[in-house]
This record gives structure tokens, sequence and C-alpha cells, in this order.
């Protein structure tokens, strides 16, 4: 691999993380960002004397943070701490209803039964069901690609075929969850799990309800210092390793010969590369950088994910009944989501996230 060269387009998690996992193959790597900072949506801002995560705010998975750090044999206490949080999340109803999601299933599903109409059992049954789906498609959908043949004739892929009627894709979350459960409350608290890919729980598919499993078992963490601090520890590890960072660089356009990326320009000047990598979202990369090659356009025809307006507030003041998680619920859910999905609207009385 000696002499070989990738550029990365963007400096999000993904490309950063790209970047030390390319290094670690042989490659000289370098990494185009227009901003003048790294993180892309998982970056930082300071208002006064308050300082705020911009972007994602729930921490899951911190394996995948580790494996970059035990792949580059470097000790990641060195760069980055977390901690895994006993509170996952607090719901807030319109009735005044409340309700705090452990991260001990058993606890969840004992604090379950005495806030809705339910048996800690059947809870604990729902996390079981969603244990076998996720040990069914996770190697799948967050270890490969879809986008290669191949992905489909591995032994995961076939065996999650086989038990395909386990997955509820014919079904919506929406359908899975009254199946589940009786109690609205609770078919509203888990069709929530949606919007982790900004989707509607009436429209995704039942195998969604998989996504509870990430934050009951494998648990949700506080990284010390804030989410941010993951930017930074990747991108101290990537500077560690080689990794050359151009910011304030906008790229124009992936040069393409061949059917194959050969690099890319900025600014009029040509950069080679063996390896292109965007870490853009698939729609702009295709129509600004592959502005004259052939479209996916089932790929960029798909409909959106949903988005939310965030206010960035700095209070002097402490609020015991919240944790660093807390959401307050619409009423009528179903018709939230038809405002988002449908007439594309924001609806009158819309669920509210609080993250602090």
């Amino acid at each position: 691999m000696k002499g070989k060269k990738a550029l990365i387009i963007g400096s999000g998690i993904a490309g950063l993380s790209s970047a030390v996992r390319l290094s670690n193959l042989g490659y000289e790597v370098e990494v185009f960002e227009a901003n003048n900072y790294p993180g892309g949506k998982l970056s930082q801002f300071q208002l006064g004397a308050y300082r705020f995560d911009r972007g994602p705010s729930l921490f899951t998975m911190p394996q995948y943070v580790e494996e970059l750090f035990e792949l580059s044999g470097v000790d990641m206490e060195n760069y980055f701490e977390y901690n895994r949080k006993d509170i996952v999340c607090n719901y807030f109803y319109e009735d005044g209803t409340r309700f705090t999601s452990y991260a001990d299933q058993h606890k969840f599903a004992e604090e379950a039964e005495k806030v809705f109409d339910v048996d800690r059992n059947e809870i604990l049954q729902y996390f079981k069901r969603s244990k076998q789906k996720y040990d069914l498609t996770a190697s799948l959908f967050l270890e490969k690609s879809l986008h290669k043949l191949s992905t489909y004739f591995t032994k995961d892929t076939l065996k999650a075929i086989f038990k395909i009627n386990s997955l509820d894709i014919d079904s919506t979350l929406d359908e899975v969850n009254r199946e589940s459960f009786k109690d609205e409350k609770l078919v509203q608290l888990f069709n929530r799990f949606a919007t982790y890919n900004g989707s509607s729980p009436y429209l995704t598919p039942g195998i969604m309800s998989m996504i509870p499993h990430l934050e009951q078992y494998y648990g949700t963490f506080l990284p010390k210092g804030g989410m941010f601090s993951i930017t930074e520890s990747i991108y101290e590890l990537a500077i560690k390793l080689g990794v050359n960072f151009h910011f304030n660089c906008e790229v124009d356009k992936i040069k393409v010969e061949d059917n194959k990326a050969i690099g890319v320009e900025v600014k009029e000047k040509f950069y080679p590369a063996d390896l292109v990598v965007s870490n853009m979202d698939v729609v702009p990369t295709y129509e600004k950088l592959l502005k004259n090659q052939k479209h996916p356009e089932r790929t960029l025809e798909q409909p959106r994910s949903s988005s939310a307006l965030i206010f960035y507030w700095g209070i002097r003041k402490e609020f015991k009944e919240l944790d660093l998680h807390n959401i307050f619920f619409s009423e009528d859910y179903k018709k939230e989501f038809d405002h988002i999905f449908n007439q594309d609207t924001v609806y009158d009385d819309p669920t509210v996230y609080i993250n602090i």
C-alpha cells in the first residue's frame, strides 16, 4: 500500500474515522474541509459564557470510537473519556404523567409497570424481540455496505433472510408497538425511536423496533467534555497518525476517468488520488461534485428525513426534574407526524426535546 493516496471530502465523524482507518491501512491521507474546524454536524460554538455542542446529543455504542484507537495502537484514555448513564431519558406527557427510562432493562420494566398499564414481563419480552432483530441485522446495516453485491451473499445476510418473518418489515413501527402494548403512552414512547433516523413511526418498517436494544443493552453515555470531545479525540488521533487537513478548503469537483475517481479539484487545482471518500451527504455529493456523472435517481429521489428547529439557551438555573435527555410529548403524535410528513408544516403542539 506504500505510496497510495486517499483524499477525504469533509471532516465530519465519518470523514475523521475514515481518515484514521485508511491511515492504518497504509494510505497517505488528506482531508479537505470547507469550514475552519473539524466535526461537520458534530461541532461546537461559544455564546457569551456558554459553550454549546452543535448537532448530535445522544452518544451510544462507544465501542466504535474505541476501535479506532485500538487499530492505531494508541491509548484512548489520553484522548477520550466517557461515563455510562443510569438514566437514559425522562419522558413527560400532556396529562402530567412522567416516566424515567432507566438503562437497566429490569429497572425500566419495573418503572413502566408502575406508570403504565403494562406487566413488566411484556416489556422484557419486547426488549428480547428487539435484541433478536438487532442480532440478526446489525452486522448487515452497521458494518457492511448495502451497495455491494457481496453483502447479500454473506452468512449473516442469509441468516436474516431465513428469519425475515420475525423482522416485521411488512408492518410499521406503530403497528408493531400496538400489537405489543395496549397503553397509548407506552406506544408513543416506543414510537419515538423512529426519529432516530428522522422517520415517522407510521411509515417506517417495524424492524426499527430493534433500536431500543441500543439504549437498553448497550446503554447511553456522557462524554467527558461534551459531545464535541468525540470530534476532538478522533481529530487528534488522525493528526498523530500523520493525516493532513486542509481547512477553509471547499472541494469543487470529484474528477472521474473510466468510471473511477482519480482525485478532486479545489479552486481549479487538481489533487490526484488512488481513493476518494466523500463525507458529504449523498445528494450534494452527486449534485455538486459529480455533476457530469450518472446519478442514482432512485436513491436521490427518496424522501428526506425530518429536521428540527433548535434553540440554544444559556440558563443560570438547575431543574431537578430534568436529566441529560428529556422529551415532552405532543398530545396527538399521529397528527404531529402527519403535519411533518404529509402536510409539510409544523404542528402547533410539537414534541419538544431538551438536552442539558
